[in-house]
């Protein structure tokens, strides 16, 4: 695909916005000529919580949370797509996640959106 078009290399831009594994994805679809499938709800929570606890690493938990708080927004919009939510589903869970001062609340708070959303799509 890109030797067609004559290009050296494609950006990746918003769409990669809550979304992490996207510019892999594409890799792939440029390796093979094939979309890979959407990881699973579980998956992308775990993805989630990965980066969380690696913000809280490299950051600690004050300045950690606050480097967090847009890619959860991000990804809780990533999994009502996913789960075939309405995009009103994110607001309340947004405002929990985005409000809540304590490190291990955010974490379960992700767990249990996810779980919700999960909940929706597997109904």
């Amino acid at each position: 695909m890109l030797s067609a078009s004559g290009a050296d290399g494609v950006m990746i831009g918003r769409g990669a916005q809550g979304r992490p594994w996207f510019p892999g994805q594409v890799a792939r679809f440029l390796e093979t000529g094939r979309a890979p499938a959407e990881p699973s709800l579980c998956e992308q929570r775990d993805v989630l919580l990965e980066m969380y606890e690696g913000w809280l690493a490299l950051y600690g938990a004050g300045l950690g949370m606050r480097q967090a708080r847009k890619h959860i927004g991000w990804a809780l919009e990533a999994a009502a797509a996913s789960a075939g939510r309405e995009q009103d589903w994110v607001k309340p869970w947004r405002a929990r996640l985005l409000r809540a001062e304590d490190p291990d609340a955010v974490a379960d708070g992700i767990r249990a959106a996810f779980d919700d959303a999960n909940w929706k799509a597997a109904a």
